[in-house]
Formats: C-alpha cells, structure tokens, sequence
C-alpha cells in the first residue's frame, strides 16, 4: 500500500501470504485457483491462441524445443511465483497456429468494467464448425479473466458435439465451462458473467460459421 507496508502477495514475495484472499478479491480468478494465490490471468492474446491449439517454438541453452501453449503457462498451486514452464534463458521465438476451417466461426468476447479499462472481467473465445444439417461438428472454448492462466474449457466443448447450437445449448456449454468455479468473497458475480459470456460468444460464432 502507498506510504505503508506491501500488500503480502506470494507471486511478488512467496511465502508473504495472499491479502486477496481474505480481502478485495472482485477482479480475481473463480478457476484454477489455490490457498496460495487467487490472481487472474488478464491477458487476451493466450486465450485466443489457446483455442486454436498454437505451438511455441522455443530456443535456448538447451537447444530448440516445441510446446503446445497449453503447456507455457502453469497453475498458482503452491508456488505461484513461478508462472510458466520457460527454461532459464529460453525464448520463444515462433508461434505455429494450425489452419482450422473451424475458425471460419470464431468469436471473441469481453467484458470489462468500462470500455476504457485494459483487463477483463471475463472473456471467451470460441469457435464452431457446423455441419450440414446445423449441429455442432467442432467447438473451441477457451476463456480468460476467469482463471489463473488462460483456461480452455474442454468438458464444455464436449457438451455441444453433435448437438444444434441454440440459445439453450450455449448456456449449457457456458455451466460447463464454469462448472469447477470457486469464487471468493466479493467476485461470485463472475461466475454467472463467464456463463453469460461463453453463451453470447457462441451464438455469435454460430452465426458466421452458418453464413
């Protein structure tokens, strides 16, 4: 805090304990979560990627290297100071998107408290390919400002295989895709939000791959 002591926080000062836990937590993650740390990921490039199944390149004292992103980021668990899985001097020096025809219906949503404001409170990007009688063939649900890393949410993409994409189907995918949600004291709203969200994206989504 200005003029006092820092707020304890154990991704700055491991083992100084977590003042949002207890405290101000509006703005933190409801997924993948731990005692130790309860931050949210606030990016949206990742989240997108992420949909997408990008791959890193990666090069560094050890030689070169391929991830999938899935893999560059880890959860706070126990020790959150540590927020990737990079080597110590390792770079990543290309990011491989496979073409997919499904991301001719992608969308990406985002909430934020004003329009102004860089962080989300919830985000979502989806993507859909229909097939010729209008069910769902392929679902990308990836979800950000939700989760303490970018959170691809593959039980909710399970839920909309082989079914018709409607407003009812969406809201489901979106139950699943919070389904192991732990909101803290102040940011139980986001729940519901990440569940509106994910809904609103998908039938946008739906949209352009049935156009």
């Amino acid at each position: 805090s200005r003029g006092g002591p820092p707020y304890p926080c154990n991704k700055r000062r491991p083992g100084s304990g977590c003042a949002a836990r207890d405290g101000m937590d509006r703005q933190h993650a409801v997924l993948g979560t731990s005692e130790s740390c309860v931050a949210a990921y606030p990016g949206d490039w990742a989240v997108a990627l992420l949909a997408f199944d990008a791959r890193l390149d990666l090069l560094g004292p050890g030689g070169p290297r391929t991830i999938p992103l899935s893999a560059l980021h880890r959860e706070p668990g126990d020790t959150p100071q540590h927020e990737h899985t990079l080597a110590d001097g390792e770079l990543i020096v290309r990011i491989r998107v496979p073409v997919s025809a499904t991301a001719r219906g992608s969308a990406f949503h985002k909430v934020r408290d004003r329009e102004s404001f860089a962080f989300a409170l919830a985000s979502a990007a989806v993507a859909v390919r229909l097939g010729r009688r209008g069910t769902v063939q392929d679902c990308r649900i990836a979800l950000g400002g939700l989760a303490t890393r970018p959170w691809r949410a593959h039980e909710a993409e399970q839920t909309l295989l082989g079914e018709e994409l409607t407003e009812r189907s969406a809201l489901l995918a979106g139950e699943a895709a919070l389904a192991g949600a732990r909101p803290g004291t102040h940011n139980g709203f986001k729940v519901a939000l990440g569940i509106r969200t994910v809904a609103d994206a998908l039938r946008a989504a739906g949209r352009r791959a049935a156009s």
